[in-house]
């Protein structure tokens, strides 16, 4: 299997912590998305990440990704059936953490007469209010063995470090004690972004 990433996706590192933790035989391909055009046959919307099987088949979508290679791994789920629905609502917080902090960027990155002071700002009161959130649910995220929650919140928060502020430590300490013990997990610290 071919994995399809970019070098600071937090979807391409969900997807990648998950391969690792499982232990899938994914081969990693950095790209540049905006210029692999190839891409477009495989996956129309041109995102990262995007997972090609052995067969050609293809999968795309962070979320579709991390399920696939659970539902093949033969280890313990990732989505357990206690509580899956907890679970799920908890990883989506955290994707949605994840999204707004990449539209964030996307509008920084434009040029300065472009860029919508108001839009920047009402990102990050979103991803303040998810980080609130999951600091709400932080003793839930924390307890248990290996899920999707625990990885895409640890993601999640790496990617405000990495594009936002680190701030929210100080407002959200129970999920900064748990992320500095889950950041050094070996495939946490393998797809940190350098």
């Amino acid at each position: 299997m071919i994995l399809y990433n970019g070098p600071t996706s937090p979807f391409g590192r969900v997807a990648r912590v998950v391969s690792l933790e499982l232990g899938s035989a994914v081969e990693e391909r950095i790209i540049d998305v905006y210029a692999a055009t190839f891409l477009d046959g495989l996956n129309p919307l041109r995102q990262i990440p995007t997972l090609m099987l052995d067969d050609g088949q293809v999968i795309h979508d962070s979320r579709v990704i991390c399920a696939y290679l659970d539902s093949i791994s033969g280890r313990p789920t990732l989505y357990p059936e206690a509580g899956r629905w907890a679970v799920e609502t908890r990883a989506a917080l955290a994707i949605g953490a994840m999204e707004a902090g990449l539209q964030r960027r996307m509008e920084l990155i434009r040029p300065a007469g472009e860029q919508s002071p108001s839009t920047i700002a009402k990102l990050e009161q979103r991803i303040d209010r998810a980080t609130d959130g999951l600091e709400r649910r932080a003793h839930e995220i924390a307890m248990g063995a290996l899920r999707i929650d625990q990885i895409a919140t640890a993601c999640a928060l790496e990617y405000a470090d990495l594009r936002y502020t680190r701030d929210w430590r100080r407002r959200c300490p129970a999920l900064a004690a748990w992320l500095a013990g889950f950041a050094e997990r070996p495939a946490m610290v393998a797809t940190r972004p350098r």
